[in-house]
């Protein structure tokens, strides 16, 4: 008898415990957002005026964002991510990592922009953009 009860306590903690995980998951998922939110449409939303700007629509940009600026504070997933859908949003056009280019993209906070511009005052004429985006096009070129 000490058994099937046992049992039945068993039982009813692993249905309580399934319960819970179940429910927090589906809070989890509350938190994600509506299944018709689509992070790489606004990604692409962001980047179109840019897109614009550029004087092509084939040709190699650079890009820099605040891991390529010393001392400015950023997320290494974050950049990662940002910089992959970068390449993908503005193809046809190559997205290269640096200023090396004629034309440079500059994902940049404000913190990391102001570092950035502090050290290459004058090299660049910049035109910003919503959502931290600056184009960058070398001077004298």
């Amino acid at each position: 008898m000490k058994i099937k009860w046992l049992q039945k306590v068993l039982l009813g903690l692993i249905i309580a415990a399934s319960l819970y995980a179940s429910i927090q998951n589906l809070i989890a998922s509350q938190d994600l957002g509506s299944i018709h939110d689509d992070p790489v449409l606004d990604f692409e939303k962001r980047f179109e005026p840019l897109k614009a700007k550029l004087p092509f629509q084939r040709g190699v940009v650079g890009y820099i964002s605040a891991s390529s600026v010393p001392g400015a504070v950023y997320d290494s997933n974050n950049d990662q991510g940002e910089y992959v859908l970068t390449q993908y949003v503005m193809s046809p056009i190559i997205i290269v990592t640096g200023t090396d280019q004629e034309w440079n993209i500059g994902n940049l906070k404000p913190d990391a922009y102001k570092i950035w511009s502090r050290s290459n005052h004058g090299q660049f004429e910049v035109f910003q953009f919503k959502g931290n985006l600056y184009l960058f096009h070398k001077v004298g070129k």
